[in-house]
């Protein structure tokens, strides 16, 4: 398994591999896949660029797996970033990419001095939660009816965790 950031070079793979995840696992991500596709080459390319996305690429150098992430813009939100999303192909599932894919991510934040990282998740996709709850993301509310697919609401859960130590479940 080789874990690393994805480059402009990589875009036919990703393009492929975010398709086959609107396809398979459309809840798992904001945006429809019509709006995906509408999406230039040259602005997918730049968001490679400017986000940290990291690939995961089996024995045999095919990606099979990313996670993006984004620190906050202005100064003030500096200190967190948001993660997601996350998928990993269906053939591919089971085999430790995910998690190694959540471990890279967020030890890239910790040098880059970011203090938190959050994420949402759909509130049906247990498989995910449990994953995040074992690298030490806890629930911190419940965005209903979050997105809107084919007309039907569906409701994500906001996690978190600390990168630096504070605790985050004070007050909560």
């Amino acid at each position: 398994m080789i874990i690393r950031r994805l480059t402009p070079k990589d875009l036919s793979a990703f393009r492929a591999l975010w398709a086959d995840g609107l396809m398979r696992v459309p809840t798992a991500f904001l945006f429809s896949a019509e709006e995906v596709r509408a999406i230039p080459n040259r602005d997918v390319e730049r968001g490679l660029e400017v986000n940290m996305t990291l690939g995961a690429f089996d024995d045999a150098k095919r990606l099979v797996g990313f996670v993006s992430a984004r620190r906050g813009g202005p100064q003030r939100m500096r200190h967190m970033a948001d993660i997601g999303p996350l998928y990993v192909r269906a053939d591919a599932q089971g085999r430790g990419f995910g998690r190694a894919l959540m471990e890279a991510v967020l030890q890239q934040l910790i040098d880059a001095g970011v203090q938190q990282a959050e994420l949402v998740v759909d509130v049906e996709n247990t498989g995910a939660q449990k994953l995040y709850r074992a690298l030490g993301f806890h629930a911190f509310g419940k965005r209903p009816r979050a997105v809107l697919i084919e007309g039907t609401g569906r409701d994500d859960l906001l996690m978190i965790k600390a990168l630096d130590g504070t605790d985050l479940t004070r007050g909560a």
